[in-house]
């Protein structure tokens, strides 16, 4: 079978996905050092941005690769030829609780990094987390449509 446009950008995707992994991997890892030079805050400052921003920072990254992990494995689905399977539902919601936590995650953080752009994350993850609680429902409508077709041929 000749590979299409579509299976190709999907593979190009599920590729870069595993180079943002990595990146990801190393961004978190090198946080202690590239705080204080992007934000010129040192550890053991009086009001502890250092320390804050470091929390929220690693949390956000732990959560960015295990999303990243999760959206490698649904491209390798997609790749594979059958989207429609229940490992898709599975990792869909995945993503969505993880979203959803980040989330959460981030609204209490409101209260200790007082910063704007963390309301508008808190927003945008609660806002993905929820939109991909409907296509897991979607996709799992679908499969049902998909187990009754087959049945019937």
């Amino acid at each position: 079978m000749k590979p299409t446009v579509n299976h190709k950008l999907s593979l190009a995707i599920e590729y870069t996905l595993c180079v943002l992994l990595v990146v990801a991997f190393v961004l978190t890892v090198t946080l202690p050092w590239s705080i204080p030079a992007v934000t010129h805050h040192q550890p053991g400052e009086k009001e502890m941005w250092f320390e804050k921003y470091l929390v929220v920072l690693v949390v956000s990254g732990i959560m960015a690769m295990l999303i990243i992990w999760q959206a490698r494995a649904i491209l390798n689905i997609v790749n594979k030829g059958n989207p429609f399977v229940r490992d898709m539902v599975r990792r869909m919601r995945i993503i969505g609780v993880e979203c959803i936590t980040l989330s959460v995650f981030y609204f209490v953080s409101v209260f200790v990094v007082t910063k704007f752009f963390m309301v508008a994350v808190f927003v945008t993850f609660a806002v993905v987390g929820m939109i991909l609680f409907v296509f897991a429902q979607i996709f799992e409508q679908a499969i049902a449509f998909k187990e009754e077709n087959d049945m019937t041929i």
